[in-house]
């Protein structure tokens, strides 16, 4: 059993690395095409950001079917966990954000609340991705 709690750890780490990467390449990218549509309207703002999205999506399940969980896994699947998992973050992120205030006694909320979300967020969306979008697949051979 130690062999596969290894392989789960190992692959949870480099899932948070993963995540932390492509979270400051979204990030890039958003702002670069914000600056690039540079009208300055929140509407742009928030199509600045799913235009970010959407290929880090494609490279995301890339790297997680082939680098963290070595299989494959449906893309719709990989979607709809990914959506469910930000719905998640974004109901648990005020939350956060006042406990964040409460703990550090103020002023961090807004810079740390977001964050600690997202690291809580990691541990569902690591064992949704890896038992049900990438779960080994039992193949049925015709006789």
């Amino acid at each position: 059993m130690p062999n596969n709690y290894h392989t789960a750890l190992r692959q949870y780490i480099f899932f948070l690395c993963n995540g932390g990467m492509l979270g400051l390449l979204t990030w890039a990218l958003q702002l670069g095409i914000y600056r690039m549509i540079a009208s300055g309207s929140q509407r742009d703002y928030a199509l600045a950001s799913a235009l970010a999205c959407l290929p880090v999506i494609f490279l995301n399940c890339a790297i997680q079917r082939r680098l963290i969980f070595k299989r494959h896994g449906p893309l719709l699947q990989f979607v709809l966990a990914n959506l469910f998992m930000m719905v998640f973050v974004s109901l648990l992120s005020p939350l956060c954000r006042s406990f964040v205030d409460w703990a550090l006694r103020g002023g961090y909320g807004e810079t740390l609340g977001f964050a600690a979300a997202s690291l809580i967020g990691s541990i569902p969306s690591f064992l949704i991705n890896k038992f049900w979008v990438f779960k080994p697949r039992v193949v049925q051979r015709l006789s």
